[in-house]
């Protein structure tokens, strides 16, 4: 069996005649917690989207996914959206978006189990409430019978990955899972996600604005700008080193204990989607040559495992 369970090489996904995210190429590892970070509009959460292909308006223009051997794209849509529901599983920044607000959980769990071929009446009680359990919430009956706006954001967090739990999913798509949470909630919820990488053996990959979290979590960081993949290192390496001037420049945006203020970082991110040609940050990066403006995208390798999209010299 191969250590990568998913392999996107070379994707451009858009909707309508716009794409919104062009050339990403990066392995997913079993058992690995990959972070995205970048601005809103930075194509993280379409490129989410596009690996579930549940988005009928989300169209895939080039390049591939491979799921553990299985090419993606070259599968019709029905049979691709069959493969990757049932091996994926997506946890959103509100469980809203996924959940019904006015029915219970029991029901919406059952309906899903039903769905996916895995419902077992006579086992379902137990197998809930073993998984539950795993997440912090040992009151499974209460947790069942209860409808989602009956319960906190954080508790609502949990059993969305409970449903993906028993679904068997070995692939977490997480959006922005603790933004709207507080602090402590979203500390818990975080441990959730390292105990289903360390206990269970789960892959996730996840969308965060949040660098703190992304520290706390991952085992390697991505960084996307203007829907393309600009830094990719191990989370330790990349934020110790960032080598693009746009990692280092969200690094510089946020608070440290030292108390010095932090560095804001001018300007928006276009919202036109990935150029064709030229560097997109170049208008706001202290860095730019002239050169940038006819600059050709490529992730070139500083070291084995550290990969930046920047062809100055003098960068960082």
């Amino acid at each position: 069996m191969s250590d990568v369970l998913l392999n996107i090489s070379g994707l451009t996904v858009g909707y309508g005649a716009h794409n919104a995210v062009a050339d990403v190429s990066f392995a997913l590892h079993r058992g690995e917690i990959l972070c995205l970070v970048g601005e809103s509009g930075c194509g993280k959460s379409t490129l989410l989207r596009a690996l579930l292909g549940v988005t009928p308006k989300l169209a895939i223009r080039a390049g591939t996914l491979t799921l553990d051997g299985t090419e993606l794209t070259a599968m019709p849509d029905k049979a691709r959206r069959a493969l990757t529901t049932a091996r994926m599983g997506m946890v959103f920044q509100s469980p809203g978006a996924s959940f019904m607000p006015i029915r219970t959980y029991r029901a919406q769990f059952i309906e899903t189990l039903k769905c996916h071929g895995k419902y077992d009446a006579a086992a379902f009680d137990d197998q809930a409430a073993e998984v539950l359990g795993r997440l912090n919430l040992p009151d499974a009956k209460r947790v069942l019978d209860s409808c989602p706006f009956e319960l906190s954001g954080g508790m609502n967090q949990r059993v969305a990955l409970a449903l993906a739990l028993l679904l068997g999913q070995e692939l977490l798509l997480a959006d922005e899972p603790t933004s709207a949470l507080d602090a402590t909630v979203g500390l818990q919820v975080a441990e959730e996600f390292k105990r289903l990488r360390d206990e269970q053996g789960i892959t996730i990959l996840m969308v965060t604005h949040s660098l703190a979290l992304a520290r706390h979590l991952a085992d390697r960081i991505g960084v996307m700008y203007s829907g393309r993949l600009v830094e990719l290192a191990d989370a330790r390496e990349l934020l110790a080193r960032p080598s693009h001037p746009y990692t280092l420049a969200l690094l510089s945006a946020v608070p440290t204990l030292s108390g010095a203020m932090p560095t804001p970082l001018p300007g928006q991110p276009p919202m036109h989607g990935p150029a064709a040609v030229g560097c997109e940050f170049a208008p706001r990066c202290a860095y730019a040559g002239e050169g940038c403006a006819a600059a050709q995208y490529a992730l070139q390798a500083l070291a084995p495992d550290h990969f930046v999209a920047c062809w100055k010299e003098d960068r960082p």
